[in-house]
């Protein structure tokens, strides 16, 4: 089976390639951060440009598309609407379209930032309120893929990163603590995290048996960016007085953010083999990945 991966220099695209080449032949994209991933082919492919992705697409002729391309700043996508809107939604209608007429499948990966954080454990068919540019065009976004045949994943991630001048919301507390550094961390921010290589495998079970349709594909708990800190202080044997506490609206301009964004996984569990990890297990997941060397699978 052949996999196209938008997006494979970022945290997810990056982390799906290496986990996804033991098992299919894969081609991983990227943009403005060439990168070389071991086992997988990788292409530049700009997927605003409608004629390349047309053209690209017919030639590889891929099974099943991740779509994992995002601006993921919500400040980025504030400051620069227009990109934000070329990348998430012309850039997936630019997919769609050039899918028409083959047998590829999409996986598209959305966020719980389509919802407006009033009131948490978001199920997929609650109503999604974005409160931000990123949420709006992501949601839109999800708009243009069948969800007869495709799949719209709502997820929120952390791991390393593929490419070392990229931070992610993980690597910019460890590199804080690890050196010493107070982090700052919002208490009254929730979410649901997984790491991204254990939704690696959630991806691989969802193209093994062609799921379709909206899924929250998270932890299977829930913490606060506080929390989620103090975890990570925990499995990586930082001083946990470090991690500092602060409120969300005490910081100008964080009203952008929703404040639960927790996910309801019930439809996950019970369609899903994959047992869906704890904040934690996925920190210790973390911590190992580490010492095997992961960076060492990218050039």
């Amino acid at each position: 089976m052949k996999i196209l991966i938008t997006g494979g220099s970022g945290l997810l695209g990056s982390a799906v390639s290496v986990y996804f080449k033991d098992y299919y032949d894969v081609v991983s994209t990227y943009v403005s951060h060439k990168i070389e991933i071991n086992g997988c082919r990788t292409s530049y492919l700009d997927i605003t440009d409608a004629k390349a992705t047309k053209d690209f697409i017919k030639k590889q002729k891929p099974d099943v598309i991740v779509h994992t391309s995002a601006i993921v700043s919500v400040d980025a996508c504030e400051k620069n609407p227009e990109a934000a809107y070329k990348l998430h939604v012309e850039g997936t209608r630019n997919i769609v379209q050039a899918c028409k007429g083959t047998n590829s499948k999409i996986i598209y990966i959305s966020t719980d930032y389509v919802f407006d954080g009033k009131k948490g454990m978001y199920k997929e068919t609650d109503k999604a309120i974005p409160i931000n540019y990123y949420g709006k065009t992501k949601l839109e976004g999800e708009s243009l893929v069948d969800l007869k045949k495709d799949a719209v994943i709502r997820t929120s991630i952390f791991g390393w990163n593929a490419v070392k001048e990229k931070k992610s919301f993980s690597t910019w507390i460890y590199d804080e603590l690890s050196s010493g550094k107070t982090a700052e961390m919002f208490t009254d921010q929730v979410k649901s995290l997984i790491l991204v290589n254990d939704l690696a495998a959630v991806l691989k079970e969802i193209i093994e048996r062609d799921i379709t349709g909206i899924l929250n594909a998270t932890s299977s708990d829930i913490v606060s960016k506080y929390e989620f800190a103090l975890k990570l202080a925990y499995v990586f044997g930082f001083d946990k007085k470090l991690v500092r506490p602060i409120k969300n609206k005490d910081i100008p301009g964080y009203e952008k953010r929703p404040l639960d964004v927790s996910l309801d996984v019930s439809k996950a569990r019970s369609l899903l083999k994959s047992k869906l990890p704890t904040v934690k297990d996925g920190l210790i997941n973390l911590k190992k990945i580490k010492e095997n060397n992961y960076s060492d699978n990218f050039k």
